[in-house]
């Protein structure tokens, strides 16, 4: 009974993930998740009471994986054998993203109308704040940093390594490959380049 209840659920899962990577959450209906999945519409209510939260079972682990990766991330110097070795920060997106890579497009591409429809900006938020913070604690001069422009770098930053992510999930070694160029051009001496630009207000 429960091997058939396993398998049940397993049938309205794949269904669901192609119905709302195909439609997005707001368009997608159970009746059609129930023809993509093969699956009587009675029965489908009968493991999930409606979409959204047939919605939460899809993507809610890798949600909470990503944010937590965001929060505990390492905002360490960028080392020399990089190209070899990514940072953990960038080995966790290649793991989700690889493992789970129709969850990964609907996550970020297919969630207007749930509460995850802003996930993006709070990982931007999230980031922008623990560099903030970061900087304050190894004790940065950090009074007139221009935070507006912080913003705008951190959101290009995560913006396009979620990018990356959806676009290579099905190739690992593309993913790794562009992922890590990324990072190395857009971290490596950063300082620097903040400088030369003017990262600074004016008074």
């Amino acid at each position: 009974m429960q091997i058939k209840k396993k398998e049940v659920k397993n049938k309205i899962y794949k269904g669901a993930i192609e119905i709302f990577k195909e439609n997005g959450y707001s368009k997608a209906t159970m009746k059609e998740i129930s023809k993509k999945s093969k699956v009587p519409i009675g029965n489908i209510y009968r493991y999930y009471e409606n979409k959204e939260i047939l919605f939460d079972e899809i993507v809610f682990e890798l949600y909470s994986t990503i944010k937590y990766n965001h929060i505990h991330e390492d905002l360490e110097t960028i080392s020399s054998d990089l190209n070899k070795n990514p940072r953990v920060f960038l080995k966790n997106y290649i793991n989700l993203a690889t493992s789970k890579s129709m969850e990964f497009f609907i996550l970020f591409s297919s969630s207007i109308g749930t509460k995850y429809e802003n996930f993006l900006e709070e990982l931007i938020e999230i980031r922008t704040n623990k560099y903030l913070e970061y900087n304050k604690k190894n004790n940065i001069e950090s009074e007139n940093i221009d935070e507006d422009f912080v913003l705008i770098l951190i959101r290009s930053s995560v913006t396009t390594i979620v990018d990356i992510c959806k676009k290579y999930s099905n190739n690992e070694k593309l993913l790794r490959y562009y992922l890590i160029k990324f990072d190395c051009f857009f971290r490596s001496g950063i300082s620097d380049k903040f400088k030369e630009i003017n990262f600074y207000t004016k008074d």
